[in-house]
C-alpha cells in the first residue's frame, strides 16, 4: 500500500511541476510530451466540458444554489461562452493546445478565481477569452 501512495505522490509532484512548465512556456519542451499528451487526450476534454456544462447548468435560475459557490449570475452572463468551450473541448475533430487546458482547469478549480467570487463576470469573461486563445495559439 505504501508504495501505491508513494507513486501516486509522485505522479502528482511530477504533474504540478510540468504543469509549471507548460504554463511559463508557449513552446513546450519534448520532454514534456506525456502531460501534453494527457492533458490533450479526448477523455480529459470530455471531463472537462463536463465540468463546464455542469457549472452552466449549476447556476440555472431555476433551480436552488448547490454547494459550490459559484459566482451564478457571472456564470449566466457568459453562459454562451462556457458552452461553447465545452463544445469546442467535446469535437474531437478541433485540436486544443496543452496551455489552454490547463489555464481552463485553473479556472474551474481555483477557489479564489472569476467562477468563485462575487461580481466577477468582467473578470470570467476576460478569463474566458484568455483561455480561447490559449487553446488557438
Amino acid at each position: 500500500m505504501l508504495k501505491t501512495w508513494t507513486a501516486h505522490r509522485e505522479l502528482r509532484a511530477a504533474r504540478r511541476a510540468a504543469d509549471e512548465q507548460l504554463l511559463a512556456s508557449k513552446l513546450p519542451s519534448p520532454r514534456l510530451a506525456w502531460r501534453i499528451a494527457e492533458l490533450v487526450s479526448q477523455q480529459h476534454r470530455v471531463e472537462l466540458g463536463r465540468s463546464l456544462t455542469d457549472v452552466v447548468r449549476g447556476a440555472d435560475e431555476r433551480k436552488l444554489p448547490n454547494a459550490r459557490p459559484l459566482d451564478r449570475g457571472a456564470v449566466r452572463e457568459n453562459r454562451a461562452q462556457l458552452l461553447e468551450l465545452a463544445s469546442r473541448l467535446f469535437d474531437d475533430d478541433q485540436s486544443v493546445r496543452p496551455r489552454g487546458v490547463l489555464m481552463l482547469e485553473h479556472l474551474l478549480h481555483d477557489p479564489k478565481g472569476p467562477l468563485y467570487g462575487h461580481d466577477a463576470a468582467r473578470r470570467l469573461s476576460l478569463a474566458l477569452v484568455r483561455i480561447q486563445e490559449a487553446l488557438d495559439a
